[in-house]
Parts: C-alpha cells; structure tokens; sequence
C-alpha cells in the first residue's frame, strides 16, 4: 500500500464535489484518467548514445483529470441526474428527472437511455419497457393521461400495431 503523505503521491480515485463553469456541480465517486507515470530512474549514458539523434520525441503525455466514476449526482439548474457514471458517460442504472417534473428511471449507455427504463411525463403518462439510444425501442407499455394501456413492440420511438389492454 502505498502511504499517502508519501512525495509524488496522487490519488487514482476518490470521492468529492466538482463545480463546473455553467455552476452545474457533481458530488460522488469519481477517478483520475491519463495518471502520470511512476517517477523512473535516470537511464544510464549508453542507452542515451545509442538513440539516434534524428529520433522524435515521444509525443506528450494527455494531462491527468479527474472524472466521474461511479454513483453520484450531477445538477444543473433543475435538471439532476443521480446513478452511475463510467469514466464520465451516464452508465449503468440512473435517474434522470427534468425541470418540468418528467423523469426517467433505468438503464443508460454512453448518456443515453439504453436498456429497460421508465420515463413518466408530468401529466401523469408513462413508458415502461425497452430503450434504445433515447428512443422507446422494444417490448413495452405505454399508460395514455386517462389510464389507458397500450401494449406492443415500438420501433424507433414509435408504437405501430399497439394493442390496447383492457
């Protein structure tokens, strides 16, 4: 283990709160992508002689940043997004809920709504089921303001041949 009061150390990950330009903040887990590397001995003057002298420099390395990793919660204004993060994408299970009162709950690849989710809009409307790239996209059921359900495939956001549940 290494100790942390120790020079050259750097933590890969941690917890703490971000706060962003737009006055959005983040507050959970999160990790440092691109560390730099280990301190390293001097190579010796042999190796040095042997490297040409028309050789390039290695181009440089990325700059470290810390980036969401893990659960947290990001808001911006209204808007709050609280689940999982990979390596700063929305990733895994998350909520999203919006300004008007609308959320979504489930599933999200690469900020996206991906996978099995539930979206309910503020006039009491609601998908449940299958998402794929923000759109509703599978099996699922949509619940109409009166309480009517619709059952069936959608494709693309849409529900072609619905059957209604009674």
């Amino acid at each position: 283990m290494v100790d942390p009061g120790a020079p050259g150390y750097i933590e890969l990950e941690g917890t703490g709160k971000f706060y962003y330009p737009s006055g959005a903040t983040y507050e959970g887990q999160w990790k440092l992508l691109n560390p730099p590397p280990p301190p390293q001995a001097e190579e010796p003057k042999e190796a040095k002689k042997k490297k040409g002298k028309d050789e390039p420099p290695p181009p440089p390395a990325e700059p470290p940043k810390r980036v969401r990793h893990g659960k947290g919660v990001y808001r911006e204004g209204d808007y709050v997004f609280e689940g999982e993060f990979m390596e700063d994408l929305i990733q895994g299970q998350g909520t999203f809920t919006y300004s008007s009162g609308a959320k979504y709950v489930g599933e999200w690849k690469a900020n996206k709504y991906h996978g099995k989710g539930s979206y309910i809009w503020p006039d009491g409307r609601k998908y449940e089921g299958m998402w794929e790239e923000n759109r509703m996209h599978g099996l699922g059921v949509f619940t109409d303001a009166s309480g009517h359900k619709w059952e069936g495939q959608f494709f693309n956001g849409s529900g072609p041949g619905l059957s209604a549940l009674v």
